[in-house]
């Protein structure tokens, strides 16, 4: 009897604690005070941060579209398409069919540059490039002709060892020379020209190469020579320089054709002296 009223106690003590378990867990999960202020602060915080990144994700992709509706920058030289050639000039060595002509604008100044060039640097054996700059509102004077001709040189690469050398003449007059090298082009000699105008506000120079050889002088000033105008347009400044230069025109050395025959190559078959024959003798 004893140990079965022993088990029907703890059988009821059992019952007991099982159900304070059962009340327990049945009541509302409630989290203290400081802890549920903190989860509140720190909920406020990702709430902010989440709409700052919003914004600036906003920003962000409206900057972006309007810098690709804005128009992208003009260039200060803008080269003409299908060129329609002003001057014209006769390489020694070179055709007609060897040359290339372009025409660059500035669209601001409205400066014009013409230039025909013959070759090409790193796969012929000679190059020149002819340049005829009628300047606009985009310069106030020219520059020095050091820097002037560094300045179209450098269009073909680095220029290295620029050099004064001796001036050239010209129907333009005398035109102040540079030598120097083109990198990576190192094998070319290479010899600048340039002379400007102050009425009209232009300048003429370029270029002439050759690669492991000296420039012929007599060559470049003797282009310089054939270098003529075939239309001036609107422009007539240009085609009273080109009018007096072609007064002072020496035909690469030679005397004037216009008063002078020109000297013809002699046939040696003709050149041979000939006894004459007279009429009525009997030839034996």
């Amino acid at each position: 009897m004893r140990s079965l009223s022993v088990q029907a106690v703890r059988a009821a003590l059992r019952a007991i604690e099982w159900r304070r378990v059962a009340l327990v867990a049945s009541e509302p999960f409630v989290l203290p005070g400081e802890f549920r202020a903190a989860m509140v602060r720190i909920l406020a915080y990702l709430g902010a941060i989440g709409a700052m990144s919003l914004i600036a994700a906003e920003f962000v992709r409206e900057r972006h579209a309007v810098e690709i509706a804005e128009p992208p920058a003009r260039p200060a030289w803008i080269e003409v398409d299908k060129p329609w050639p002003a001057f014209q000039v006769a390489v020694p060595g070179f055709g007609e069919e060897d040359g290339h002509y372009a025409i660059r604008r500035h669209p601001a100044g409205g400066g014009r540059k013409d230039i025909i060039s013959f070759g090409e640097l790193g796969r012929t054996q000679r190059f020149v490039s002819v340049e005829i700059y009628r300047a606009g509102g985009e310069i106030g004077d020219f520059g020095r002709a050091a820097d002037e001709v560094r300045a179209m040189a450098s269009e073909h690469g680095r220029v290295n060892t620029l050099t004064t050398a001796m001036p050239i003449p010209s129907k333009f007059g005398m035109l102040q020379t540079f030598e120097f090298a083109i990198g990576p082009f190192n094998a070319y000699h290479c010899i600048g020209f340039v002379r400007s105008f102050d009425a009209p506000r232009a300048q003429i120079g370029g270029i002439s190469c050759n690669m492991k050889l000296l420039v012929d002088r007599s060559a470049m000033s003797c282009a310089l020579d054939r270098l003529t105008l075939i239309s001036a347009g609107s422009d007539p400044e240009i085609a009273r320089l080109f009018a007096q230069a072609e007064l002072k025109r020496s035909f690469c050395g030679q005397r004037d054709h216009l008063l002078y025959a020109t000297p013809k190559r002699p046939d040696m078959a003709s050149s041979v002296i000939r006894k004459p024959r007279l009429r009525g003798r009997i030839s034996r």
